[in-house]
């Protein structure tokens, strides 16, 4: 009976969310929250976002850890645009420079890195929010007219 219970409440997880406006909200928010620069903080941010506004959830992680090699990649690209855009000088970041960071210790690298952070999440919203909005434009676009076209398929002619 309790198994019963469980599995009717993840059945409804699966399929809440699934209109095409839903759809295309769902993945566009999690492609925005995918690539936020701060790595570790995605799903936890994704799993609230799903749960308060009735997304899909198993759609948004998914797309979350797809775009996990994004995330890494425009770390250093989000860090330079904030530098630029806030005039802040740019800092060195080669392996050498980067390793002799890390061998003076955790905290004293996160110290270092914690002002770039901050300014590659300033450079994650110039960039990123006005490309979500772009997707979920487009998205919800092809999810009605696919929509549409099944619905026009599936009324029988005759």
């Amino acid at each position: 009976m309790w198994f019963r219970n469980y599995q009717q409440k993840l059945k409804r997880l699966f399929q809440q969310g699934l209109t095409p406006k839903e759809l295309a909200r769902s993945i566009a928010l999690a492609f925005w929250i995918g690539i936020f620069p701060i790595y570790g903080t995605t799903t936890v941010v994704i799993t609230f976002l799903a749960l308060k506004l009735r997304l899909n959830l198993p759609i948004m992680i998914a797309v979350s850890y797809v775009l996990t090699p994004l995330q890494f990649l425009f770390l250093i690209p989000f860090i330079r645009i904030g530098e630029f855009v806030l005039g802040y000088q740019p800092m060195v970041m080669d392996l050498s420079t980067l390793k002799a960071l890390f061998s003076t210790g955790l905290f004293e690298t996160l110290s270092v890195f914690s002002g770039r952070l901050a300014l590659a999440v300033g450079a994650w919203i110039l960039v990123a929010l006005p490309v979500s909005v772009l997707l979920y434009i487009i998205l919800f676009q092809i999810f009605r007219k696919v929509k549409r076209f099944k619905t026009e398929n599936l009324v029988d002619p005759a």
